[in-house]
């Protein structure tokens, strides 16, 4: 005796049966809407205008939104053959992986587009360069930080081929108790370049070691060089000497002048000794007025090419006395 069918049980599984039918295959991604496929093929033939005139950064742009949306073979392929345009060789490769794990269900433009992409994966494989990293001068077991473009290295990479796009990359290793160490290479298409990079503990000579600006090897004095002080104090000083010497040409010089009428001196001792003390005194004056011209030009020099730096100051000061002259400088160096 077969059991009765209520109407409500047919109800139920008619439910049951419609909602199997209506449901998208498991795993499958919800297919887009007709909006967005329209939007995507607006892209795509976007795109590819733009990349058969040479600009590769427009249909990049294009096909990034395309394939943000669809998600197939035919999209990605053409990502990644403008991602190889612009030499991001990396990104292409991995684009073409990805095209190539696509499940094409029957569809011939999806597998014409996935042979494609295996051909260009094979190519990229052959031109993507490599870098190599060797660190040394850490001991075993200490914590090592190694970033290559800020983006962190894993241990177990180091001393292996790593790939990279072309172009120029920063490398920098840290370790505690040890200065920083940053190289820095460019490689091109299918090159395998080694770096190899010493940890030195700090405070040790080999340490790098970056010297603030204005420190003792170039010199203080708001970043002045050195030599600029040294040669501008000389200068200042013998501009001094020179107008201390010529103060005393000219004295000598008035007494001459009275001793000696109509420039006719007498025979006597004191006269001669006048003579001798103007010949002297003008030779000084123009030795010492050449070597300060000399000695301020310099120093003007250094002064003006060198870099600021805040917080310093100084001041320099001639003085002349009875007996002579010199130079007094006062400042923060």
């Amino acid at each position: 005796m077969q059991p009765r069918r209520t109407r409500h049980g047919v109800s139920a599984l008619l439910v049951a049966v419609g909602l199997c039918l209506a449901a998208p295959a498991l795993g499958q991604p919800p297919q887009p809407s007709a909006a967005a496929k329209s939007t995507a093929r607006t892209l795509l033939v976007d795109g590819r205008a733009k990349y058969a005139s040479g600009d590769y950064p427009g249909a990049l742009k294009a096909f990034q939104g395309a394939h943000a949306i669809m998600g197939v073979p035919t999209t990605g392929l053409d990502l990644a053959r403008t991602q190889a345009q612009l030499g991001q060789l990396t990104e292409a490769r991995e684009m073409a992986a990805e095209v190539m794990r696509f499940d094409s269900a029957g569809n011939q433009a999806f597998v014409n587009a996935q042979q494609e992409a295996a051909a260009l994966a094979q190519e990229l494989d052959a031109r993507i360069p490599s870098v190599v990293l060797n660190v040394s001068g850490v001991p075993a077991g200490a914590a090592l930080e190694v970033t290559m473009d800020g983006e962190r290295v894993p241990p177990a990479v180091l001393s292996l081929p790593r790939k990279v796009n072309p172009g120029e990359h920063t490398v920098l290793a840290k370790a505690s108790g040890f200065a920083d160490a940053q190289r820095t290479v460019n490689v091109g298409e299918k090159e395998t370049k080694y770096i190899d990079i010493t940890l030195a503990r700090v405070g040790s000579a080999s340490a790098d070691v970056v010297e603030p600006y204005g420190s003792a090897d170039t010199g203080g004095g708001g970043g002045v060089p050195t030599w600029a002080w040294v040669v501008g104090g000389v200068g200042v000083a013998s501009a001094a000497a020179s107008v201390g010497f010529g103060i005393h040409f000219a004295n000598v010089r008035g007494d001459i002048d009275e001793r000696c009428p109509n420039q006719t001196c007498p025979p006597n001792t004191d006269t001669a000794a006048l003579l001798a003390s103007w010949n002297r005194s003008l030779a000084l004056t123009v030795v010492f007025a050449t070597v300060g011209a000399a000695g301020l030009g310099a120093a003007t020099y250094g002064i003006v090419t060198a870099k600021p730096k805040a917080q310093a100051s100084a001041m320099v000061t001639p003085w002349i006395g009875p007996g002579g002259g010199g130079v007094l400088a006062v400042g923060r160096f």
